[in-house]
């Protein structure tokens, strides 16, 4: 069910009540993002920030433009001083983006695709509420192959009591259960 159309929500008042519910208690918002090639992922980051924000909860960007099989997976938190030692100048700036508007953001990466890559984010950093955009603009070839939404997908990937909200291509916002 939608709560909020067109442009970032700027108030918990601007939530169906629902989405405001899960938004009052998140400690910790998880978005996946990438390099900034699909406008669906940007627009879930940018109602992350501002969930968080009216949360007052730290924000934690999973990095998946960076994502292949390996013998022994990457997965760890970073910190905007790690981040700009890797040299990921779309993450520094979406960092910066999030402390502009009040909010504390770290990085987190993870060299597997998947669901398992969201599990493991969400286990790793305590995450109490995910934002994901409702389908992608931009589908890499393991989403074409999947098949389905991927706010379906991230719901089942998500620990149980895990919420998760989607984004719609409108800004709109829903609750996936």
């Amino acid at each position: 069910m939608p709560s909020h159309a067109a442009d970032q929500p700027s108030s918990l008042d601007d939530l169906d009540p629902a989405v405001a519910a899960v938004v009052r208690r998140a400690t910790t918002v998880l978005v996946p993002v990438d390099d900034g090639n699909d406008p669906a992922r940007e627009r879930a980051r940018q109602v992350a920030v501002s969930l968080a924000a009216m949360a007052g909860a730290r924000l934690v960007l999973l990095d998946r433009s960076d994502t292949t099989y390996a013998d022994s997976p990457r997965a760890f938190e970073l910190d905007r001083a790690e981040v700009e030692a890797i040299d990921r100048p779309y993450l520094l700036d979406q960092i910066d983006a999030a402390s502009e508007a009040g909010v504390s953001a770290t990085a987190f990466q993870h060299s597997l695709p998947g669901a398992e890559a969201l599990t493991d984010a969400i286990n790793a950093t305590h995450a109490d509420l995910v934002v994901v955009p409702e389908n992608l603009d931009k589908p890499g070839l393991l989403d074409r192959l999947r098949g389905g939404d991927v706010a379906d997908r991230a719901q089942g990937a998500a620990p149980a009591g895990v919420p998760v909200v989607a984004v719609a291509d409108d800004g709109s916002l829903a609750l996936v259960d």
